[in-house]
């Protein structure tokens, strides 16, 4: 007779899609563990700007696409675990801001308005009157107009820290090797055995060491870099994305703070894009540019600059682009997951879990002595300023 498995689904990675699917298997009565080889948060989660799109980014170029439709529902969903009513309780996350902003350049005004004022996005956006545009876009000869969009900022690290809690005993460090024995996966970690009835990895770029094992080749995973710019004493704080003539952010800034309580921007868009093939000092020196065009009267003369490099790890498109959602590579009882962006960790976890046989209802099991992972600082943390 062969034995039960110690869990019914193990999961390698622990960002947000991985904490996420964690919290969602434990509500629905599954027994998991979740291991984490660096620190959770590491990599992507605590890169990202943290806003949750509702996919109006996506079209910007004047239409809206699938992956407009994929994320459209995302905000209420995240709101609702945010104010403690959805399928996983948030409310510990902090929020940076209840609403990402739009602001469009002065020259292209009217033509945003007429895309905002449209029936496929009415609900979901809202002109700001120019006494309620924020501090630093309140430039009328170079900002034509100011959105509010249903999209909300939230703070990465709590985030993190939050999902964290929820199951502190089912998460545990280390760096597991992985085989599928057919009736159950085994993982070895720092020769402790841990055996699963499944394995999902969602552990971004780490994905792509276990596609050999899936029969996979390398090209099944992508990876799409960003240089982005941080801005440490910036002026003011400021959630939004610039608008001009691409079908992509000209500029996106989020607002955090250190753990010193001072103010920086991570500054993402266009900027971070083009910024891949440059150094440090040439992605820099891009800013300040910018921002002299876009935003003249903001002073960042107090304001010390840096650069971090992340990759976008997806799953495969054939034209490598953003994937339109979640990317789910399946073969035996291995899975491996990418959210594609931090927003559709619950749609990535309603994939999963579509696909899972029904819980064992076996007791979970424990480990005691086995060492959970730290949480990453944010890299505005570790940085060398300029």
């Amino acid at each position: 007779m062969t034995a039960k498995p110690d869990v019914d689904v193990a999961i390698l990675g622990g960002g947000i899609a991985g904490l996420w699917l964690l919290a969602r298997l434990k509500r629905a009565g599954y027994s998991a563990l979740l291991i984490e080889s660096e620190a959770l948060g590491a990599g992507q989660t605590l890169a990202s700007q943290g806003i949750i799109h509702g996919g109006l980014k996506y079209a910007i170029d004047l239409k809206l696409g699938q992956d407009s439709a994929m994320l459209a529902d995302m905000p209420a969903r995240w709101r609702a675990c945010l104010n403690g009513s959805g399928e996983i309780d948030l409310r510990g996350a902090k929020l940076a801001a209840e609403h990402h902003l739009f602001w469009a350049r002065r020259t292209l005004a009217s033509r945003v308005a007429g895309f905002f004022g449209s029936k496929l996005v009415r609900g979901r956006v809202d002109a700001l009157e120019q006494a309620n545009w924020p501090e630093a876009l309140r430039d009328p000869e170079n900002v034509g107009a100011v959105y509010a969009l249903d999209e909300c900022v939230l703070d990465t690290s709590s985030l993190v820290a939050t999902l964290a809690q929820l199951h502190a005993g089912c998460i545990k460090a280390g760096r597991a090797q992985v085989a599928d024995r057919g009736n159950h996966v085994v993982l070895d970690v720092a020769g402790r055995s841990v055996t699963a009835g499944q394995l999902i990895s969602t552990a971004g770029a780490g994905n792509e060491a276990l596609l050999p094992q899936l029969g996979l080749p390398a090209r099944a995973a992508q990876r799409r870099p960003l240089h982005q710019l941080l801005i440490e004493q910036a002026p003011v704080p400021l959630w939004a994305h610039c608008f001009d003539t691409s079908d992509k952010p000209r500029v996106t800034i989020t607002t955090h703070r250190k753990q010193d309580g001072t103010l920086v921007w991570n500054v993402g868009g266009l900027l971070a894009e083009n910024g891949v093939q440059q150094s440090e000092a040439e992605l820099i020196a891009a800013a300040r540019k910018e921002f002299a065009a876009l935003l003249p009267k903001l002073d960042f003369s107090r304001s010390r600059f840096a650069g971090f490099r992340v990759d976008r790890a997806e799953g495969a498109t054939a034209d490598g682009h953003k994937p339109d959602g979640p990317v789910l590579q399946r073969k035996g009882r291995i899975t491996l997951a990418w959210p594609t962006k931090l927003a559709l960790a619950p749609q990535l976890a309603d994939l999963v879990l579509a696909d899972l046989p029904p819980p064992s209802g076996a007791t979970q099991a424990d480990w005691p002595d086995w060492a959970a992972p730290a949480i990453a600082p944010a890299p505005w943390e570790t940085v060398s300023w300029k």
